[in-house]
């Protein structure tokens, strides 16, 4: 997945399907020799768009590049390459990103000298990612136990 790859998938494919396994829109697929799938999956949250590169096989995912993009524009302000053989999981995609972002924030403020909180921008930023990865699960799970009567509506 290369830089000028992300901004083309983002901005003119159409969405192929949904993965099961990422919960993210699918923009790209194909089946390698290999046995994997590899796959690129897109999800947005508050003016982001965060584009995910991984490898689907039998019983396992890893996750390879993640490349979060900012605006109408799609500025790419994280580009994060994972270390090979990292499994897939969205608490490694969010705290990843989570990373990234911190961390360009803090060196932005610094080199701008803007004052900031550390741990309320870690915070915000932990909730934002927290939503967009979760929020469809927490969902599902609500809507199960009502409709098997855990919750009573």
């Amino acid at each position: 997945m290369h830089r000028t790859m992300e901004h083309t998938l983002v901005n003119t494919a159409k969405p192929i399907g949904k993965s099961v396994t990422t919960g993210t829109t699918l923009l790209q697929s194909f089946h390698a020799t290999s046995g994997f799938n590899y796959q690129i999956g897109m999800r947005k949250a508050a003016g982001l768009t965060i584009v995910e590169g991984f490898a689907e096989g039998t019983g396992c995912s890893f996750l390879n590049k993640i490349v979060v993009l900012y605006g109408e524009k799609q500025q790419v302000i994280a580009d994060i390459v994972l270390p090979q053989g990292t499994y897939y999981s969205r608490e490694t995609a969010m705290e990843s990103i989570k990373d990234e972002l911190c961390k360009y924030f803090f060196q932005a403020c610094l080199k701008e000298q803007l004052d900031f909180s550390k741990e309320d921008v870690e915070k915000q930023v932990t909730e934002l990612l927290d939503n967009c990865y979760f929020s469809e699960s927490r969902k599902a799970v609500l809507d199960w136990a009502t409709e098997v009567g855990i919750i009573k509506a």
